[in-house]
């Protein structure tokens, strides 16, 4: 929630995750879009403390579930009841069978179009967008050299399709070198226990001319 949130996705443009694994990213987004609460449906070992009021958490979720019942809103204060465009895709069937049941007990399968595909093989007809991204960087999931290809080919991805903004979180300390590219600007995160970097691309690159 927190990266899509600093995309400055609102729910109107196109989003994208080309390595959506279990789906977390675009899941967030849709439910970012739909103006529901993250976290809502849990619950917190805070509710247990002794200094805050059982009340307190149901006034919050009341609140919540009553910006979520109003919908999303557009710039001029009308309800938006236009389409969602969320595609999210990953290489992996299995990972994308899970992507697809999390979107569905998270209530947003009717948001988000998951596909098998390879990163490399990326399109789409719109330039305008986010393209928001957790990429496997040789932490949990293959080794560094492989971490260093899926930055270049992420970067080729862009370079041949930008987005409005591209987002990535990743460890690898030398991910601009592999995309090809210095970030715009970058944050540091966590994900997990594993200090990351959030690089934030957000001039689209010029494209040659054929």
């Amino acid at each position: 929630a927190a990266l899509v949130t600093l995309s400055r996705y609102r729910g109107r443009d196109p989003f994208c995750d080309p390595f959506c694994g279990s789906g977390t990213i675009p899941i967030e987004a849709a439910l970012i879009a739909k103006n529901r609460a993250p976290g809502l449906d849990r619950r917190f070992d805070a509710q247990h403390w002794a200094f805050l009021p059982a009340e307190a958490w149901m006034d919050a979720a009341d609140e919540a579930q009553d910006r979520e019942f109003h919908g999303q809103y557009d710039i001029w204060g009308g309800e938006y009841t236009g389409d969602y465009h969320l595609f999210a895709s990953d290489i992996d069937p299995r990972a994308v069978d899970i992507a697809r049941d999390n979107a569905r007990k998270a209530g947003v399968d009717d948001c988000v179009r998951f596909q098998v595909a390879d990163a490399a093989q990326f399109h789409r007809d719109s330039t305008y967008g986010q393209l928001v991204t957790n990429p496997p960087y040789g932490e949990r999931l293959g080794d560094a050299s492989e971490a260093a290809g899926l930055a270049k080919t992420l970067g080729q991805v862009w370079q041949a399709h930008p987005a409005q903004g591209l987002y990535a979180i990743t460890a690898d300390a030398d991910f601009e070198q592999h995309f090809g590219k210095k970030a715009a600007r970058r944050r540091k995160i966590y994900n997990g226990m594993i200090p990351c970097q959030l690089y934030m691309y957000f001039e689209q690159p010029k494209r040659e001319r054929k």
